[in-house]
């Protein structure tokens, strides 16, 4: 059995803001040191479920966070960017995919630095008309792949949410409970890291329960900007349509090329955000 492990670092153990993710700030190295706990907790659960082979994905920002010398042994390390499939490179040819570490959609209430993917530029993204984030979004690439998600650990609303989003099947680990964007009521390692073993497990023994994500094709994508000028920037991206002043849609033959599409058309937004930096 091969199993694909998604780290993101926003809905890690004991992380509640940014300082905990953001590489040049003080708190960065505790939370990247509880990032890899939890992580090598979910390669652990991998193995007590039977895995034969282990991919993890580095998955947050610059993803160069996972130290490779203090990853359990057993893993093989996929880090750096950019990579073809950002957050899920490695996926294909899994048995199921595991995520950890992960957080719900941009305006999500009460939930751990909620945003999708370009934080600082989408505001709100769609697919088939339906409002997604990093979990379903990335959910739906696995499916194209036909790997299916089993587990997630993240904060109590991601985990509630992605039981409706992805499907009941989904053994999740609640770490902390939001209070706002930027505060959480967090448990101990010690407390979480046996949960992420335990549901790891659990999900992967009971994958022959799993669904795919079943999107009927072509992939309708739908995403709203902070501002004007980003969607000005995007629209050059081929087959959009622009629908407003903040908003772009476009549809795409299969999840894969919308999937692409959706992160080109960040980049080229993001580029009057480091423009106003300069």
């Amino acid at each position: 059995m091969k199993v694909f492990i998604s780290v993101d670092m926003e809905g890690i153990t004991g992380n509640t803001g940014w300082q905990h993710v953001s590489r040049k700030q003080p708190e960065y190295q505790a939370g990247r040191s509880r990032m890899l706990g939890d992580c090598n907790a979910a390669i652990e659960g991998a193995l007590d479920a039977g895995a034969k082979e282990i991919v993890v994905n580095d998955s947050h920002d610059s993803m160069m966070n996972l130290i490779l010398d203090d990853l359990h042994p057993k893993a093989h390390l996929i880090s750096g960017d950019p990579k073809p499939l950002s957050m899920m490179q490695g996926v294909e040819g899994a048995d199921a995919a595991v995520f950890i570490g992960y957080h719900a959609r941009i305006g999500t209430q009460s939930a751990s630095m909620d945003h999708t993917y370009f934080g600082s530029v989408f505001s709100r993204v769609l697919l088939n008309g339906v409002e997604v984030g990093e979990p379903e979004l990335n959910a739906a690439i696995a499916s194209y792949f036909g790997v299916p998600v089993v587990f997630l650990s993240g904060d109590e609303m991601v985990c509630q949410m992605v039981k409706n989003s992805i499907g009941p099947w989904v053994q999740t680990a609640a770490v902390k409970t939001a209070i706002g964007r930027t505060a959480a009521q967090c448990l101990h390692p010690a407390v979480t890291r046996p949960l992420i073993q335990q549901g790891v497990r659990m999900g992967l023994e009971q994958r022959d329960a799993a669904q795919l994500m079943k999107l009927p094709n072509p992939v309708r994508i739908e995403v709203e900007f902070f501002h004007t000028d980003m969607a000005d920037s995007a629209a050059i991206c081929p087959g959009t349509i622009r629908q407003g002043g903040r908003a772009l849609v476009a549809e795409y033959p299969t999840m894969l090329e919308a999937f692409h599409a959706l992160r080109t058309a960040g980049t080229l937004a993001a580029f009057p955000l480091l423009l106003r930096r300069l």
